[in-house]
């Protein structure tokens, strides 16, 4: 796998679109294709410790959206219990 910057926006059937600036991995074949084409520069790897930091800031922002998803599916099963104790009142 080979970082690569695009240079402009554009397809690629295997590895998909791109924005112009930018940054991702891709397979070698590719990443060598694009280049040729003058579609992408490499990207020197970052070090380690970036590296690292990527991923705790990756799993951080997995935890949230995770925290988000359990939030809203418990919001969406305490309304339908709510409407059904309204509508269970109003009958009285």
């Amino acid at each position: 796998m080979i970082k690569i910057r695009a240079l402009r926006q554009f397809s690629h059937y295997h590895a998909g679109n791109f924005s112009q600036f930018e940054v991702r991995e891709v397979k070698d074949e590719y990443a060598e294709a694009l280049i040729g084409l003058d579609l992408a520069e490499e990207v020197e790897a970052d070090p380690i410790q970036e590296q690292e930091q990527e991923q705790e800031q990756e799993q951080e922002q997995e935890q949230e959206q995770e925290q988000e998803q359990e939030q809203e599916q418990e919001q969406e099963q305490e309304a339908p219990a709510t409407n059904a104790t309204k509508k269970a009142g109003g009958k009285k």
